[in-house]
């Protein structure tokens, strides 16, 4: 029996011989074997169901988070990407996760939330607080609990700085992550680091390229930019020949491709992959092509203009130029608006600084050579016909004083007719317009289609005083009014109207130079003019003859500066609107086409002194005053406005309080009758400003007061969209007089309270305060009117 085990033998300590074994006990081993194996398939079956159910979440996540919306590269598929593996990623993760890293998640979500996020991010948060119960953790239901938090925090509502959002989701997701891959087995661990390190320094070098691309292309920027302002520049010089500007703007293409090739090279491409750092690239690629575009149209365009016919030179200007220039600068402005488009699409909050600001810069010079090219468009179409291209056009000239008011700025003391026909100007017919009222006494004159003003004015008599047709203080009623009466007063049609005053005057003497004039010591410069016009000629020179000599001045000032605009040359656009704009803003120099056609281009020119119109939702104030003592006292008055303002978003209603400071100036002797005199039979005080005050505005009038004493003012009468009421107001010599008056109304609701400010042209400009104080929780705002005489203000109410 050597080869066989004994009964009590065994192959070592831990071996069972089964052939020993009593059969019952074999039994039980199988059985309990088998067990044993249930339960391992049914965990292995449980393992492979959680599996597949938190890899249909991570699925569903993934989609969610693709539709979430974010744009951490300015890129849509990429973004999309992102925001899918990033759902995936957070959802996988916080299956294995702690459950008090889920806590902290749904916790933040539901304090980052607003609105209907608030009701997933709860769920999530109660699912989470179940969970802490229970001995063991399920993995599906964590999963569960990321999937929905995930989706919560990929739409997190603004909050705080730009980019804060992003920096709370990084803080709470990060010790998820970190909690999941702890984890994780240690070969697991090994390849998560090697991957997620990997990820990290690609990002890092795809970030260098792009910042040395940017660093390369900077120069070129300079360059680029120098140039397009050079040509700029040389565009409103007369000595500039169109082929030295076309140089400057190839050189600004050349440059601005040199700038594109640098920072859109094909090795910055990996930079599109890296959030925020795919804003900076697309950015600088996109801004530099745009240049590079839009110089080389520009470049196009302006070779085939003739820069020399364009400008009025030797008293007239080259119609056919201004007509030939229309197709290319068409095309410019288009290239121009596209470019716009373009650089408003890769505006990005997330832009650096050095990007972002040089972006803005590019950004306001190209809306302003926007702006001007769609004014040069409009231009080349209307200007033709209002230089006589298609007839001969006849224009009246008022020459109005503010040293004795009318609510458009003046009385007419002087007129003249303009000739225009085929781009030459001339000065056909200048007079006194005592002359016109002659004429006009002889044939009853009358007024038709202004009922409103008629309905204001016409207790002043107009149709016999032509003086006093600016009385309105809207250029196109005025307009409409001289077309009747002078037709009337044998003038004959004329086509538009242009008003200017001795400052406008002075403005247009810089350009021709000083005159002289008979009766006057001195030539009338654009430094001396407008005191000579509005003070001096009426205190210095009462012995000359009086009103007729000084009308006489006016006349001869009139005629020599437009005989000398009829030979001579005009500067650039460019110089023209720095020499003429200021008084065209303050409502000195205006003009207005009786052609509709004209009438839009005038009005965005600003040339055309409408009265503002108030819409839905904004509040129109003006205050104007007329003289009504006849004398030239308003030479020495100043006035001071300020508008208080309780606004209500809600409700829409506004209630103002208008102070209205009166300051006369004048003496009460020692300056002739004329200045400081008033009308026979007044019995008013040597220096005393008698005057019609109206203040306009869409609200109603409350009240209104002068020293403690309640001051009448008349009904609201309808005019110009709101309503104007007017009283008159007495102001000694050397005084100042103040009038404080309460409106009251309802515009539109809404958080925006647009206020619209029509200043009028004084002697001395007046100024203008706004406050507007809204209910508690807005932020009021307090605003100091510049001299301008239509100005807009949009407030908005803002609230925490």
């Amino acid at each position: 029996m050597d080869g066989d085990p004994g009964p009590d033998s065994h192959d070592g300590p831990d071996r069972i011989v089964w052939d020993d074994v009593p059969e019952a006990s074999q039994a039980t081993r199988t059985g309990h074997a088998a067990r044993q194996h249930g339960h391992r398939r049914r965990r292995s079956r449980r393992r492979t169901r959680s599996r597949l159910i938190v890899g249909l979440l991570a699925a569903a996540s993934a989609v969610g988070g693709a539709l979430a919306g974010c744009h951490p590269t300015g890129t849509a598929g990429v973004d999309a990407v992102y925001s899918a593996l990033v759902a995936i990623a957070v959802t996988l993760a916080a299956s294995r996760a702690s459950r008090a890293t889920l806590l902290v998640l749904t916790a933040v979500a539901v304090v980052m939330s607003r609105g209907w996020l608030l009701a997933p991010s709860g769920a999530a948060l109660v699912l989470a607080f179940g969970g802490v119960f229970p001995r063991r953790a399920r993995r599906r239901l964590n999963a569960l609990i990321g999937a929905v938090a995930i989706q919560v925090v990929l739409r997190w509502p603004p909050v705080g700085f730009h980019g804060s959002t992003a920096l709370v989701a990084i803080g709470v997701l990060f010790p998820l992550l970190y909690s999941a891959w702890r984890r994780q087995s240690p070969a697991r661990r090994r390849t998560t680091a090697v991957v997620a390190g990997t990820l990290l320094g690609l990002a890092a070098l795809f970030t260098g390229l792009v910042a040395l691309g940017g660093l390369l292309a900077r120069p070129q920027v300079a360059r680029g930019l120098t140039a397009a302002r050079a040509s700029l520049h040389q565009l409103d010089s007369a000595s500039t020949s169109t082929q030295s500007t076309v140089a400057q703007l190839r050189a600004a293409s050349v440059a601005f491709g040199a700038a594109h090739s640098r920072a859109g090279a094909w090795w910055t491409l990996g930079g599109r992959l890296v959030p925020a750092v795919a804003q900076q690239r697309q950015a600088m690629a996109a801004a530099t092509d745009a240049g590079y575009d839009l110089a080389a149209v520009a470049s196009r365009e302006t070779g085939q203009l003739d820069l020399a016919g364009l400008r009025y030179q030797a008293g007239q200007i080259n119609l056919a130029a201004i007509r030939a220039a229309g197709p290319p600068l068409a095309d410019l402005d288009e290239q121009l608006a596209e470019a716009q488009g373009r650089l408003a699409g890769i505006r990005s909050a997330w832009l650096v600084a050095p990007v972002g600001v040089r972006l803005d810069h590019l950004a306001t010079e190209l809306a302003q050579a926007h702006n001007s090219a769609d004014l040069a468009v409009a231009a080349v179409k209307a200007g033709p016909d209002i230089l006589g291209g298609d007839g001969v056009r006849h224009y009246f000239v008022a020459f109005m004083t503010p040293a004795e008011t009318r609510g458009l700025g003046g009385f007419i003391g002087v007129y003249a007719e303009l000739t225009v026909g085929q781009g030459r100007i001339s000065l056909s017919r200048a007079g006194q317009i005592r002359q016109l009222n002659t004429a006009l006494s002889t044939v009853n004159p009358q007024l038709t289609g202004v009922p409103q003003y008629l309905a204001r004015y016409g207790s002043f008599d107009p149709a016999t005083h032509f003086q006093d047709v600016t009385y309105s203080p809207d250029l196109p009623t005025v307009a409409k009014v001289i077309t009747e009466l002078y037709a009337q007063a044998g003038g004959g049609p004329i086509d538009g109207v242009l008003v200017l005053d001795p400052q406008a005057l002075a403005a247009l003497l810089t350009i021709t130079g000083p005159v002289t004039i008979a009766g006057l010591p001195e030539p009338l410069t654009a430094t001396n003019a407008a005191d000579v016009l509005l003070r001096q000629q009426y205190a210095d020179l009462p012995a000359l003859g009086g009103n007729v000599v000084r009308h006489d001045l006016l006349q001869d000032a009139l005629q020599q500066a437009f005989a000398k605009l009829s030979t001579g040359s005009l500067p650039g656009p460019a110089r023209l609107a720095d020499l003429l704009s200021p008084e065209v803003r303050q409502g000195r120099l205006l003009f207005w086409s009786n052609h509709p056609s004209e009438q839009p281009f005038l009005l965005r020119l600003g040339l055309a002194g409408a009265f503002p119109q108030p819409g839905p939702g904004s509040d129109v104030l003006a205050v104007t005053i007329a003289n009504a003592a006849n004398n030239k006292i308003d030479a020495y008055l100043h006035e001071q406005i300020s508008d208080a303002v309780r606004y209500d978003p809600t409700t829409g209603q506004v209630d103002a309080t208008v102070t209205i400071a009166l300051d006369n100036t004048a003496p009460g002797g020692g300056l002739p009758d004329e200045i400081i005199g008033s009308y026979p039979g007044s019995g008013l005080p040597l220096g005393t400003n008698f005057l019609w005050l109206s203040v306009y505005s869409p609200l109603g009038l409350t009240g209104a007061a002068a020293a403690g004493q309640v001051v009448g003012f008349s009904p609201g009468t309808p005019e110009l969209g709101v309503r104007a009421y007017s009283t008159f107001v007495r102001v000694p010599a050397q005084s100042t007089k103040t009038l404080v008056i309460t409106l009251a109304g309802t515009v539109a609701p809404g958080r925006r309270y647009q206020m619209t400010l029509r200043l009028q042209p004084l002697a001395y400009t007046p100024s203008m305060s706004v406050s507007v104080q809204p209910p508690a929780g807005g932020t009021p705002i307090s605003w100091t009117a510049g001299n301008e005489m239509v100005q807009e203000h949009i407030w908005k109410n803002v609230k925490d």
